[in-house]
Formats: C-alpha cells, sequence, structure tokens
C-alpha cells in the first residue's frame, strides 16, 4: 500500500521451468488522480483490459486490494505475501485473519539491493514474463536505480513524482519473499566460495 489517495498495486508471482517467472500484476487508483491526469495514461484501456480498478472518490479503500487477494486464492495457492510495512497495518491486520501470511519488507537498500540485481539479471536474460501487460510496462519504464552507498547498494526510484513505479515495487516486495523461501540454487559443480575482508 502507498498514500491512499495515489497508486497502489499488487504482484502475484509464480515460478515456471527454465527459471523463469510469470508476473501477474494489477493496480488501483481513485478516480481524482484519473480527473487530474498528470500521468497522462490510457486510463479507459488499462480499466478495460483488467489491469487497473478506478475507485470512485479520492482515496482507494483497502478493502477492495482485500477482495482482489481473496478473489486470486480462488484461482491459485498464495504461499505468502511480502508487504511493505509503512502503510498496510489494517489491510495486514484483515489478511491475516483470514489465513494469508504475510511478512514485512522493509524498504531499504539492504533488503533489496539482492532481490533487485536478481531481478535485473532474469529482465536481462528475458525470463521475466508478463504478456505484455502495458500498465506493467509504463512502471517498469519508470524506474531508475539509485546507487546509496560504497557498497553497490540500490534503491528504486522514480523519475519524477507523475512517473509512478507502484508496479514495480510490488514485483520487488514479491520477489524479496519468493527468494527468502527459495534460496538461490548454486550447482555443485560451482561450490560457494567464502570471502573474509580483513580492515
Amino acid at each position: 500500500m502507498s498514500e491512499t489517495q495515489d497508486f497502489t498495486s499488487a504482484c502475484l508471482e509464480f515460478p515456471l521451468e527454465n527459471n523463469d517467472l510469470f508476473v501477474l500484476s494489477h493496480s488501483w487508483v481513485p478516480e481524482r488522480k484519473i480527473k487530474e491526469d498528470r500521468e497522462k495514461l490510457e486510463w479507459a484501456t488499462l480499466r478495460q483490459a483488467g489491469l487497473l480498478t478506478v475507485v470512485p472518490g479520492e482515496y482507494v479503500d483497502y478493502n477492495l486490494v482485500f477482495k482482489w487477494f481473496m478473489e486470486q486464492r480462488e484461482l491459485y495457492r498464495i504461499d505468502s505475501i511480502g508487504y511493505d510495512p509503512a502503510k498496510a497495518f489494517l489491510l495486514v491486520q484483515l489478511m491475516r485473519e483470514h489465513g494469508f501470511v504475510l511478512n514485512e519488507v522493509r524498504q531499504g537498500e539492504l533488503t533489496l539491493t539482492a532481490p533487485l540485481d536478481n531481478l535485473k539479471e532474469r529482465f536481462l536474460d528475458g525470463n521475466i514474463i508478463h504478456n505484455n501487460n502495458v500498465m506493467f510496462n509504463w512502471y517498469l519504464g519508470n524506474v531508475r536505480l539509485t546507487k546509496r552507498s560504497a557498497n553497490a547498494t540500490y534503491m528504486p526510484t522514480k523519475q519524477n513524482k507523475y512517473r509512478k513505479i507502484d508496479g514495480f515495487a510490488a514485483l520487488l516486495d514479491a520477489h524479496t519473499e519468493y527468494l527468502r523461501k527459495n534460496p538461490l540454487f548454486i550447482p555443485a559443480d560451482k561450490p560457494l566460495t567464502t570471502v573474509i575482508k580483513l580492515q
């Protein structure tokens, strides 16, 4: 959950064969944002394609996000959900009451750099499949990776305040949770190497 007066996104990530991941992304936006139209999106097309829910009024009701997850659970097995804890307290409580497993994904470079690197490699290798979701493509095109320290840690940022990245942030949280449960496979012919840094 972001600010409820702005975009809100959710993402399901499905592991496939050949190291591929399928991404199912959905977003919500209050009607007020469409009237302002600062993002200059094809709102009607996005709605008709089922990629965006336009919520009447000034803000996104978290119950709509909850309803979406309940609908998806009827179709797919949702093992666990990674979420940004900043704005999601009420939604998290409601989902836990209905049997969802949720784990915090802190929005800092120490948590997100490794999943970001892994996602970047998967995109470069063509291992991310999202059926050319135009809303998701818009989010991806708005992402800029900002270096935070000499240790090569990164955070995703948007190019400007109207170039939203909520859908990518939802994928990153989902992917962080996925990697926690599925550590990267290292073939037996490539043993782990331990590097000790002396100071």
